[in-house]
């Protein structure tokens, strides 16, 4: 396992994985009255140069590649297919683990990218994080997921939260865990070491307080016990 320095982006052999892309959420934003251009562009431009480095033979997306639910965008219809054909032009394969928030994604992939609920590889079990995983997945040695783009809140007078690497182990069991943080840079992250995440496998069945906390630049920071604010 290899981080990308100062991205939220690693390697697990030759798989690139990254998370929570949320392509389209700036329809949301303009339905709530903030206008802000497409972000989709320079998202793919971003991913691009990643895999441009890293060259991996599989690329795996944790979920959430759109953002709209339940129903799906103009924006997305139009983005969604454009940014996955552009991405497999550099990289051979495609996974996502589907997310809550990628309904009927299956009818925006190009042939190359798989959607499925969970992907198993070499001991690691990869999903979105919004449920409980399956028992063949908590039997992996290590489980990769995302879900609630984990930020940690620095102590400081201005409450900043930046975007973290936390690593834990299911309770009661040997099994790792890390949690990837957003790819995407407008969706707020969720402060680890202020409240209890979303979701069943990540609020109810890890170890928080004795989880590991890493910044984007490789910083240790301690555990989450101990940032608790």
């Amino acid at each position: 396992m290899k981080f990308v320095p100062n991205k939220p982006a690693l390697m697990i052999g030759h798989n690139l994985i990254v998370a929570d892309l949320h392509n389209g959420i700036e329809f949301e934003l303009f339905r709530k009255g903030a206008n802000v251009p497409s972000q989709t562009e320079a998202k793919l431009k971003r991913l691009e140069a990643i895999v441009k480095e890293t060259k991996p033979e599989k690329l795996i997306i944790l979920g959430d590649l759109k953002h709209n639910v339940p129903v799906t965008s103009r924006q997305e219809q139009e983005e969604v297919p454009l940014f996955l054909q552009d991405l497999l032009k550099l990289v051979p394969k495609i996974i996502i683990t589907k997310g809550n928030h990628d309904g009927n994604i299956e009818r925006l992939v190009p042939p190359g990218v798989d959607v499925v609920d969970e992907f198993i590889e070499n001991g690691t079990g990869y999903f979105h994080g919004h449920k409980k995983p399956s028992e063949e997945l908590l039997k992996q040695k290590l489980i990769v997921c995302a879900h609630t783009h984990p930020s940690i809140m620095i102590r400081d007078i201005r409450g900043n939260v930046k975007p973290a690497w936390i690593e834990t182990k299911v309770k009661g069991s040997d099994t790792e865990v890390l949690i990837v943080p957003a790819f995407d840079d407008i969706i707020s992250g969720f402060a680890m070491n202020s409240s209890v995440p979303l979701g069943s496998f990540l609020s109810k069945m890890v170890d928080l307080e004795d989880a590991e906390v890493y910044l984007l630049d490789g910083s240790y920071l301690g555990t989450l016990g101990e940032l608790r604010v």
